[in-house]
């Protein structure tokens, strides 16, 4: 009995094993495409406070992971014009960013804050700076004010 247990079970592997050699491979195998992530094109935004005959023209574009680069042009009446670039992102309504300028032949960084109030207006905030490694930062960001000393307006971006 054992004996014809054996050679069953070798008769039904021989079986098994021959099927599946017979079997042909003939399936394409097609690897799933990945799409191309879309070129990320930034949303540019421009704005302009004017106080009194000053103006202070900001631009920003900032792209849907929040990081945020733009460009401060102040034109002051009867001082010299300051000009740079921000550098930041965006954290929930408020903008933070290091402004690389020029002013009276000197390159300086400090860093700014801009809240958005609506649609169309940013608020520049201000508080204690501390100079730290060449760079005007922000003592404390959580007693930053914004309290409408100067207001940004959109405008059409020329």
């Amino acid at each position: 009995m054992k004996v014809i247990y054996i050679l069953s079970n070798v008769v039904l592997f021989v079986i098994l094993a021959s099927s599946c050699m017979n079997k042909k491979t003939d399936q394409v195998v097609v690897a799933p495409q990945q799409a191309e992530a879309p070129i990320e094109t930034p949303k540019k935004e421009c704005y302009q406070a004017v106080i009194e005959k000053d103006t202070l023209r900001l631009t920003l574009d900032i792209n849907t992971v929040n990081d945020v680069n733009g460009e401060l042009d102040a034109s002051y009446f009867e001082k010299d014009r300051s000009f740079g670039t921000l550098l930041g992102n965006m954290r929930g309504d408020t903008i933070f960013a290091d402004y690389k300028f020029e002013s009276e032949g000197k390159t300086s960084i400090r860093e700014m804050a801009f809240i958005k109030k609506d649609s169309n207006t940013y608020v520049e905030g201000h508080g204690e700076m501390i100079d730290a490694n060449d760079r005007m930062a922000f003592k404390d960001k959580s007693k930053i004010k914004f309290d409408g000393n100067i207001v940004y307006h959109k405008i059409n971006c020329e």
